[in-house]
């Protein structure tokens, strides 16, 4: 099934294909960035500040395909090869056409027809994905009131000492819930923590406090939104392991800090690490949305809070860091083979010579002249009918040029006013010399009226489908007339058979007038 005409075979497709395809090796760079920054500077590094390198590099994994669909899409990429660098040899006759691009582009034909399909099963990953987001998202509001009561006077006070402590705004509610089995916080702008009803009746009093000055430290270092933009770019690059593999860390990393914020404002580490120990080891899949007291590994938090060890996640990157320098290697060495088949010029495609309509740009008056069909009224009138557009220039005195159906002959007029309409107009022309011999009234005729000209501009022949007032492509034909490569042009005004070229080319540039459609997704031809 060949999709490549229609919506999918779009240069907006195919940039965002091989957005999508350079992430590979751009996410393992990062990814592996990290982990040797992280790697060598864990002597002195603390949890915020391993938080923040690790935030850090995620933020540039979101931003580097964006750059890079830019790049991808200013036209700045392309280059050229020499036609002689290209053996004859290797040149097929199919049709078979491989964009020669610089070496962050892959240029291999097969591969530029199945990004369309990349580029769809992506979309409809990133589509699942957002749905789930949206889901829990809603599911965590709906916590809000569901299973949920106030909570006592005593412990609403607390919580307002507590969020005094750490510089929390005071509008931080609390309620119990008998549908949540931990502490979770829902909500940024205001936000609420919601306290497990088995946790609140037995758990001791200054483990519960110290419970609240996690949450509470959650609320100040805004996790909730971090948590959300995490989740957004995991569903944007969800086919990539380094991204989830980095936002693993930046979860791990944001439990840490607010143990320390927490010990901070309770002052005892020990009843802290015997309030995780109380928790339920493990987390309802319906709260993954909302941040809760204790993700990560709580065996390694509370061997960290009680001393015992150092946690050590940045010992060793893990498998699915290990899968993604594994990714690395292979896009490195891909890219490599790739490098190779262009320099040693792999399938060129061939374009016929006599298949296409060749002319040259050239400087100087170009003739403003309008098309369309009408009939013979009578002998010595015509009607024509052409679009409000086309009418707009059209004035009396006008000369008119009319040829009939199935006759060579051609005969003169002039423009004898015009009638505008609903949705095209009617030029009334007064036919000036003789009409040929048994030419009747009511025989269809076309008529080409010249509008005047411009002085002194670029111009060239009107390539198919060619719009006036756009900005097109055509494929410019190099000096050795052995390749066309495909050049931005913007066109002015337009008239019949010609058009005027407002930036793109110069005085002497030959480019192919004939539909290119099925071409457009290549940089370059070759002529045979």
């Amino acid at each position: 099934m060949n999709i490549s005409p229609g919506f999918l075979a779009q240069p907006l497709i195919a940039h965002l294909g091989w957005t999508l395809l350079h992430f590979l090796w751009q996410g393992t760079l990062i990814a592996a960035l990290y982990a040797a920054v992280r790697g060598l500077a864990s002597q002195w590094m603390s949890a915020r500040a391993r938080y923040i390198l690790a935030c850090l590099s995620l933020a540039s994994m979101a931003s580097a395909p964006i750059l890079t669909y830019g790049f991808l899409a200013s036209d700045s990429w392309r280059w050229s090869v020499p036609a002689a660098s290209i053996p004859q040899s290797q040149v097929a006759s199919s049709g078979n056409i491989v964009s020669l691009a610089p070496w962050y582009s892959l240029g291999l034909d097969s591969l530029q027809r199945v990004l369309p399909w990349l580029v769809m099963a992506w979309f409809l990953g990133v589509v699942v994905l957002l749905i789930r987001l949206v889901r829990g998202t809603l599911f965590a509001v709906h916590l809000r009131s569901r299973g949920t009561r106030s909570a006592p006077y005593s412990w609403r006070v607390a919580i307002q000492r507590i969020a005094a402590q750490l510089s929390v705004a005071p509008s931080v509610r609390l309620m119990i819930s008998s549908v949540v089995d931990v502490p979770v916080v829902i909500g940024w702008l205001r936000p609420l923590v919601l306290m497990p009803a088995a946790a609140m009746t037995g758990t001791a009093p200054e483990h519960i406090e110290a419970l609240l000055a996690h949450e509470l430290a959650h609320i100040r270092r805004h996790d909730y939104l971090v948590n959300v933009l995490q989740r957004a770019v995991e569903a944007v690059l969800f086919y990539h392991p380094a991204v989830w593999w980095v936002s693993g860390q930046i979860r791990k990393e944001r439990e840490l800090c607010c143990d320390d914020l927490a010990v901070a404002a309770s002052g005892d580490a020990l009843a802290y690490a015997h309030a995780l120990a109380d928790l339920e080891l493990s987390r309802p899949a319906h709260a993954h949305i909302a941040v809760a007291a204790n993700g990560g590994s709580l065996l390694t938090r509370i061997r960290r809070l009680v001393g015992q060890s150092q946690p050590a996640p940045h010992t060793a990157i893990g498998p699915v860091a290990a899968l993604a320098l594994t990714f690395f290697v292979l896009s490195v060495g891909g890219a490599a083979f790739v490098r190779a088949a262009q320099t040693s010029a792999g399938p060129v495609g061939v374009v016929e010579r006599n298949s296409i309509w060749v002319d040259t740009v050239r400087r100087g008056d170009m003739l403003l002249t309008v098309r369309g069909r009408g009939v013979l009224a009578t002998n010595t009138t015509a009607d024509l009918r052409l679009p409000l557009s086309m009418l707009k220039e059209v004035i009396p005195g006008q000369t008119v040029s009319i040829m009939f159906t199935n006759r060579t002959e051609m005969v003169a007029g002039k423009v004898a006013g015009t009638s505008p309409g609903a949705a095209e107009g009617t030029v009334a022309v007064q036919i000036t010399s003789a009409l040929p011999p048994d030419v009747q009234q009511g025989v269809d005729l076309v008529g080409t009226i010249q509008e005047g000209g411009l002085k002194n501009v670029l111009w060239v022949g009107r390539p198919f489908a060619c719009q006036p007032s756009s900005t097109g492509y055509l494929f410019k034909l190099e000096q050795n007339g052995e390749q066309a490569v495909r050049t931005k042009v913007e066109f002015g005004r337009a008239s019949v058979a010609t058009v005027e070229i407002r930036s793109g080319l110069a005085p002497g540039d030959k480019v192919i007038l004939s539909n290119m459609a099925r071409f457009q997704r290549y940089d370059r031809i070759m002529l045979k």
